[in-house]
This record gives C-alpha cells, sequence and structure tokens, in this order.
C-alpha cells in the first residue's frame, strides 16, 4: 500500500514570529531606505543649489519611491509566502505598509 504524501507547513510560533518582524522592516525600514537611497541622489557632488530644483525633485521621487517599494515587497511577500503556507505573514506582509502609517497617524503612541 502506498502512502499518501502530506505536506508539513511551518509552525504557528515561526509563522507568528515572522509576521511580527515582517511589520516593521516592511513598513518602517524598507520605505526609509528607498527615501534615503533617492533622495541623497539630490545631494551628491555638484548638486549644489543653483536654483533649478532639482534637490526637491529627488525628495519628492525619494517620498514616492518609499511607499510604491513597501507597496510591492508587501504584495511580493504576502504572495510567496501564502504559497509556502505560511497565512499570519501573508497577511500582516499586505497589511504593514498601511498598519505603520495608520499607527504612526493616528496618535496612539503619543498619548
Amino acid at each position: 500500500m502506498t502512502s499518501i504524501p502530506v505536506r508539513v507547513g511551518p509552525s504557528r510560533l515561526k509563522d507568528a514570529s515572522l509576521a511580527l518582524l515582517a511589520v516593521p522592516l516592511l513598513g518602517v525600514v524598507l520605505p526609509f531606505l528607498v527615501f534615503c537611497s533617492v533622495a541623497s541622489l539630490g545631494s551628491g557632488p555638484g548638486a549644489g543649489d543653483d536654483g533649478d530644483g532639482s534637490g526637491w525633485a529627488f525628495l519628492g521621487i525619494g517620498m514616492t519611491a518609499g511607499p510604491v517599494a513597501a507597496l510591492v515587497a508587501g504584495v511580493v511577500v504576502a504572495v510567496r509566502s501564502r504559497r509556502s503556507g505560511y497565512p499570519f505573514l501573508a497577511v500582516t506582509a499586505a497589511l504593514s505598509p498601511f498598519l505603520v502609517p495608520a499607527v504612526l497617524s493616528s496618535g496612539v503612541l503619543w498619548r
């Protein structure tokens, strides 16, 4: 008699710990690093304030690129982790780009 192959998924503890780790990484660290990287391009050598506004353009592009990178990374992590059997990580990765700004702008941490 042949045995039916059974897929063994990750433990709940591993899934929950990865989900808690994904919130600050995808919601805070990744957008900040992308913003700093793009904004620093406008302040490189020879990028003095000559009135053309290029520094402000890089700043604006960096402010847009950070959240876009967080959204794309959240979707990629959610799809790949869902396929691998991580249900908590998939939900957290999809919500983290929205969850962290919502908590910071709500004033909950400042009371």
